[in-house]
């Protein structure tokens, strides 16, 4: 149980309860539902006993349900020869030999008046640690019964208790809140973007438990380097947001899967398939302006001689037509691909105006230049604005001293230790911890994934060592890449599961 969650807090309020009161037990009873209360905490100072969660109807005939139902106290002296109004349970007795006799019941009452809950003790003593009397009816005959002051004084406490209950129960109802609306902006980029479905969430897995690892290591290079369980949640939410700035991309950058635009590699495809057919038309005009001047009818050579020429000029725009789809997939631009590009930019052809005209267009011809990928300067520079685009988004949400810390991560998530990232150029010293984690596990999920439009999935080794030659080039903390392979992160069942579903869906 984590100091300040739910579960401690009542278990304290019991704990109090119990040590105030000088009674042997206690137990608290939540609303679990419109049907039902949930046993919540039980303490018995006695009987060492594991405590199991359990519920009860509401409309039951325990002293609990009872008290809950009509929100009423109870001060009982001996349980075994309390009326009908209600029953008490005697399965921990007979199942422990242990004897409940005196029972103080006080319904939790919320501010607006609405039934939270039961605060229930047993057995009042004399003292504060004294045993009580099992099978001994002599001691338990001198044992006291809870008096007008106790249960006054319990009904202070257990008006404490209510706001406390009710206080954590809004705080979870927020947890819960908030946990939906970074689910639902989740989906709002990956809406944008089928293909990357699942990224935000299998960098969020592997984030986490890249931190836990770092957390848990005694290397002396990470040895001082904690997480504390709060500092996981903010860094869980930053890696489940970080892409959120995408939303701001256009779709045509964003989904760009080829270095041509759809439109311009449509125009290009169709200006040739223009260009064959007026050249064909225009040595057809050729023949026929031949034959009226001679004056006669077209033999079989002067047909071949046509077909020849159709043949060799449809082979070379079919040439043509392949540079451009080979040259327009978003590979390396070496050097056999810097020829065909000079061989485009020299062809030449006459359109129905007259005038001579490139194949190409001066915008064409730069998106096919792009040297690596599929997206040229201006659209490389649209797609890394998402990272500021995200800080922007999440400094404007009030997360208060808990989440601080949040967009300051996130935003820098694709920076590198020597300066070469991006969006700010920052450097080693000016980069969060968590967002050096982030950056591997982004990169690795990145290059792993389900093949996408513009890339092959790469397999794990060859991953592991693309993500290693960075670190050696400083551009990765190689403390925490050590650790990701180490630690087999890259291998956890949580981040698979993820994969399956990718792939199932």
């Amino acid at each position: 149980m984590e100091p300040g969650s739910p579960g401690q807090v009542l278990y304290r309020i019991v704990d109090n309860a119990v040590h105030l009161l000088r009674c042997d037990g206690g137990s608290i009873y939540l609303k679990k539902n419109d049907y039902e209360l949930e046993f919540e905490v039980a303490i018995n100072q006695t009987i060492d006993v594991a405590f199991e969660k359990r519920a009860i109807p509401i409309d039951g005939e325990s002293v609990a349900a009872f008290c809950f139902r009509k929100k009423k106290a109870l001060r009982i002296e001996d349980v075994y020869a309390a009326d009908g109004a209600y029953k008490f349970d005697a399965t921990f007795d007979k199942a422990t030999g242990y004897r409940t006799r005196s029972v103080l019941v006080q319904p939790l009452i919320s501010t607006k008046g609405h039934s939270l809950g039961v605060l229930q003790l047993v057995n009042r003593k004399n003292e504060v640690g004294e045993g009580w009397p099992m099978g001994d009816p002599a001691g338990l005959a001198r044992m006291p019964l809870f008096s007008d002051e106790d249960q006054r004084l319990l009904k202070s406490m257990a008006s404490l208790a209510s706001a406390a209950i009710e206080n954590a129960l809004l705080y979870s109802n927020i947890e819960k809140l908030f946990e939906g609306f970074v689910k639902a902006a989740v989906q709002v980029i990956e809406q944008r973007d089928i293909s990357t479905r699942g990224h935000s969430e299998r960098v969020a897995v592997l984030t986490v438990d890249l931190a836990k690892a770092v957390d848990r290591g005694e290397d002396k290079e990470i040895g001082e380097i904690r997480f504390s369980a709060q500092q996981l949640d903010e860094l869980r939410y930053a890696a489940l947001l970080h892409d959120f700035g995408k939303v701001t991309v256009r779709e045509e950058t964003l989904l760009k899967a080829e270095k041509l635009p759809v439109q311009d590699k449509f125009r290009i495809e169709k200006r040739i398939e223009g260009v064959l057919y007026r050249h064909e038309i225009e040595m057809l005009n050729a023949l026929l302006q031949t034959l009226l001047s001679e004056k006669r009818a077209p033999t079989s050579m002067d047909i071949a001689r046509m077909q020849k020429a159709v043949e060799v000029y449809r082979a070379r725009m079919h040439y043509l037509l392949n540079a451009v789809v080979e040259l327009n997939r978003p590979t390396v631009l070496d050097e056999d691909k810097s020829k065909k590009i000079e061989e485009l930019r020299a062809f030449r052809f006459v359109d129905e105006t007259g005038a001579s005209r490139e194949l190409l267009e001066t915008h064409e011809m730069d998106f096919l230049r792009i040297p690596r990928g599929s997206l040229s300067k201006s659209e490389r520079l649209e797609i890394e604005a998402h990272v500021t685009q995200t800080y922007k988004f999440l400094r404007a949400i009030p997360w208060g001293d808990r989440f601080s810390h949040m967009a300051e991560i996130a935003w820098a998530h694709h920076e590198k230790l020597d300066g070469s990232g991006y969006p700010r150029r920052l450097h080693a010293e000016r980069i969060p911890l968590q967002s050096r984690i982030m950056t591997i596990c982004d990169i690795y999920d990145a290059l792993v994934a389900a093949d996408r439009p513009y890339k092959k999935a790469v397999p794990v080794e060859k991953a592991l060592a693309i993500i290693e030659s960075e670190t050696k080039s400083g551009k990765l903390d190689s403390r925490f890449f050590k650790v990701f392979t180490e630690a087999r992160v890259y291998d956890s069942e949580a981040f698979h599961a993820l994969n399956r579903e990718k792939k199932a869906a």
